[in-house]
């Protein structure tokens, strides 16, 4: 049980950390990306090269799967207070929300197929010199 914590604690230490340094880069080198998605990129390619091994942030990710939903109760209590404002532009915010979700879902696609095509070839090219 207290290694389970201690596991837990580092976890969220070993997060964190990435995510503080990708706000520093974000920030002295005037990166364009977002922090937060910087830091799911490196973190992603972090643990892909075992750099973090998935051991040692596992208990800290499934916790904080567990607590997503509670993430998403301001938005829900937003929603309920600015209804007015919401109901008069409608329209607009349904037609803004399909296009974005449409386009992140192309772009997504678009990313992920090339990342595997990537990986594939890599894997051709390993084979062949081997």
């Amino acid at each position: 049980m207290f290694s389970r914590i201690l596991k837990t604690i580092l976890g969220f230490i070993i997060i964190i950390t990435v995510q503080y340094l990708c706000n520093l880069l974000v920030k002295y080198l005037h990166i364009i990306l977002p922090a937060p998605i910087l830091g799911l990129i490196i973190f992603a390619f972090l643990l892909n090269f075992g750099i973090i091994k998935k051991e040692w942030v596992k208990d800290s990710c499934n916790l904080l799967l567990q607590l997503m939903p509670l993430m998403f109760v301001p938005i829900f209590v937003g929603i309920i207070a600015y209804y007015g404002i919401i109901e008069k532009n409608l329209i607009p915010i349904l037609v803004n929300i399909i296009i974005t979700a449409t386009l992140t879902l192309l772009l997504t696609a678009i990313v992920v197929d090339n990342i595997i095509k990537f990986i594939r070839l890599r894997h051709i090219r390993k084979l062949k010199n081997d």
